[in-house]
């Protein structure tokens, strides 16, 4: 049971979370809820109460470290299927795509893509990919990969060519280049595109 001063606590730890990208300090929150901060003893309590009862989490050690856990989830109905060809029949479904595990999930992330190299992907200037953060990547998979430890980029990579690292583009005006290993870094593996219409 989350009492009515944690409650208080919790909206401001996430409306400061989505207002600054970062959690508040004790002493913020303490303000932020109208309270003493000599009073950040009460604040540290509750956060400790709401980490236990599955509302915030320590996401990694140091300062600014909390989380909010949102357990409503996120989806979308799933209305059916739509032809992109030949036109079918409209059939309604009554089921739900449940995104927050693609959208919310604390190893992904999202990038605005720049340029026109994997195209033939269907990823085009300006989509939003979203990728899980992971070091490994196996044969073909679209990644993100650090070059250098400074130029980032978004291409599938290739083992194939022996003691190398092959970053391939889709785009047919493009060639594929190949990099001794220790010259390119796994940074995250492609899971999702988002394509907003302005």
């Amino acid at each position: 049971m989350v009492t009515r001063i944690q409650h208080k606590i919790y909206e401001f730890i996430r409306q400061y979370i989505e207002q600054y990208g970062y959690s508040p300090s004790l002493e913020e929150i303490a303000l932020g809820i109208g309270i003493s901060p000599n009073s950040i003893s009460l604040v540290s309590r509750s956060i400790r109460a709401l980490v236990a009862a599955g509302r915030l989490r320590f996401h990694k050690k140091g300062y600014r470290n909390l989380q909010v856990i949102n357990d409503e989830g996120f989806s979308l109905p799933l209305m059916g299927r739509i032809a992109a060809g030949e036109p079918i029949e409209a059939i309604e479904n009554r089921q739900t795509v449940d995104l927050s595990k693609l959208l919310r999930g604390e190893d992904h992330f999202v990038l605005e893509v720049k340029g026109d190299s994997m195209v033939e992907e269907g990823i085009f200037d300006g989509d939003l990919v979203i990728c899980r953060r992971t070091k490994q990547a196996r044969e073909g998979e679209i990644v993100v990969a650090l070059i250098d430890e400074q130029d980032a980029t978004l291409k599938r990579i290739s083992y194939k060519i022996s003691h190398h690292i092959t970053l391939v583009p889709a785009n047919p005006a493009l060639k594929p280049k190949a990099y001794s290993p220790q010259r390119i870094q796994v940074q995250g593996v492609f899971v999702g595109l988002l394509r907003i219409k302005g």
